[in-house]
């Protein structure tokens, strides 16, 4: 557990000192929303422009300060030997995957609590609770992100992840309503499958005064369970393929 708990706290330190992290992950995802929510008038599906783009920027920061972030990495950790050196330690075989999204949801915590600061002070007007509840489904949902990005670090060749990343960044990201809502049809009923879209669908319906979805719910704790779980799998696999 000390070991653990040692690897966490060094993942912690690595995250905040790289500026070009926080960058794109806390700023990038706030200015975003300036420029788009920031004198946009009018509404998008019912829900006033603002707090639409508040709610998506918001889980958009989180998506790729969880996603992008940890797959990158990984691949360089993997290049550069660092996964191996780690393998020789009594660290036990989930104990990198924890200190990945611990320190992961230090950086997707102030992504997404920046982005609700600014849309506070810009107009966006919502009981406490709701802020509260609104910043711990974004932040809960992250960890799928996390941990899916681990697998993505993980699985393929250091050569594909940037790209396979990238991709599954985006298609997240818009299949989440992040963007644009999907309306009705084939794209909706995939993206309804998503953690992006269920995180976005409950946030948004809370914001808006209304009550949250139970099946959003449902669909974000089992992406989080299923991608911890998946990731835990990948790395041991990996560690036996080194043996």
């Amino acid at each position: 557990m000390n070991g653990v708990w040692a690897l966490t706290r060094l993942e912690i330190l690595r995250v905040f000192r790289n500026r070009r992290v926080l960058f794109f992950s806390v700023l990038y995802p706030t200015l975003l929303f300036v420029v788009i929510g920031g004198s946009a008038k009018g509404e998008i599906g019912g829900i006033p422009v603002r707090n639409y783009y508040m709610v998506a920027m918001a889980l958009f920061g989180a998506l790729g300060a969880a996603l992008m972030n940890n797959a990158q990495k990984i691949a360089q950790e993997r290049t550069d030997g660092w996964i191996k050196q780690l393998k020789l330690t009594t660290l036990p075989g989930n104990g990198y995957v924890v200190a990945k999204i611990a320190s992961a949801a230090m950086v997707t915590l102030p992504a997404i609590v920046v982005v609700f600061v600014v849309g506070g002070l810009m107009g966006v007007h919502l009981h406490a609770a709701v802020w509260l509840e609104a910043t711990v489904i974004i932040w809960i949902t992250s960890f799928a992100f996390t941990a899916l990005g681990i697998a993505i670090g993980y699985a393929l060749p250091q050569d594909s992840v940037q790209l396979v990343a990238m991709i599954t960044y985006f298609v997240m990201a818009i299949l989440g309503g992040l963007w644009f809502t999907l309306g009705s049809g084939a794209l909706a009923d995939v993206g309804k499958a998503l953690p992006s879209y269920a995180a976005r669908d409950y946030v948004m319906n809370r914001v808006t005064g209304l009550n949250g979805n139970a099946t959003d719910l449902v669909v974000i704790a089992l992406w989080v369970v299923a991608t911890i779980v998946f990731a835990g799998y990948v790395y041991q696999r990996d560690a036996k393929i080194d043996e």
